[in-house]
């Protein structure tokens, strides 16, 4: 008889019960191009005022991402070249025909660092910080995955939590749920049509997001991703 949270002799067959086993460890930085599909204002308010931000960036969208949480988002808002800067706790906006040029500070709270996760991947350097309890396995889309309740350590900064499904061939979370501080299911994360963009490192070619209500937030399709090139810490500053 097997249960939802454990069984005490795994089968063969089962996925691993240590998160580290779904490290994407070769991967250091990456770029990527990203085409905004689907979005609906209402859909992404009920996640976040200021989730929807990215949806409006029109066209190729060009994404960089270094480790550890650095990420640059460069594209077009209408006619305004845009770029977006998180960087560790900092995150910068800059649109120089519109005349802005922010810098925000967003605290220590972890759980608003840019990640791996954001991609639909896991890495050391997240799970330095986060502490991930085995839930068993369930299927996502006809692939058995290993299921994760993923917290904060320092529960006084944050204390939201998130339900991942990591498929184990790929190493890609197909799902995540993401709960509030409160508790509540704020947003559901689906990682489709995973690729092997490098020997053994595979990413989503479409991310979808739904609201807690259920309805399409928005999606974002992925191509030319290349990962490892060395990219400058000059870029995220």
């Amino acid at each position: 008889f097997r249960s939802w949270g454990a069984c005490a002799l795994a089968e063969p067959s089962d996925p691993s019960t240590n998160i580290q086993d779904y490290v994407c460890k070769k991967l250091d930085d990456f770029s990527a191009t990203m085409v905004v599909k689907q979005h609906d204002d209402r859909a992404l308010s009920k996640i976040s005022k200021d989730f929807g931000m990215i949806y409006q960036i029109k066209g190729d969208i060009k994404l960089d991402y270094k480790e550890e949480n650095q990420m640059r988002i460069e594209g077009h808002i209408k006619t305004a070249h845009a770029v977006m800067i998180v960087s560790g706790t900092k995150q910068i906006v800059r649109i120089p025909n519109l005349g802005l040029n922010t810098t925000t500070d967003l605290g220590e709270s972890p759980g608003k660092r840019k990640t791996l996760l954001d991609m639909g991947l896991l890495s050391e350097g997240y799970l330095g910080y986060t502490q991930a309890v085995y839930k068993g396995s369930r299927p996502v889309a006809g692939v058995v995955c290993a299921v994760f309740e993923v917290s904060y350590k320092n529960k006084k900064l944050d204390t939201s939590h998130r339900m991942i499904w990591v498929d184990p061939k790929t190493k890609v979370i197909l799902k995540r749920e993401e709960y509030s501080q409160e508790g509540k299911l704020n947003a559901i994360f689906f990682y489709k049509e995973p690729k092997e963009v490098a020997p053994g490192i595979w990413f989503p070619s479409l991310i979808e997001v739904v609201n807690n209500q259920g309805q399409p937030a928005g999606s974002t399709a992925y191509s030319k991703v290349k990962v490892n090139t060395g990219l400058e810490d000059s870029m995220f500053k």
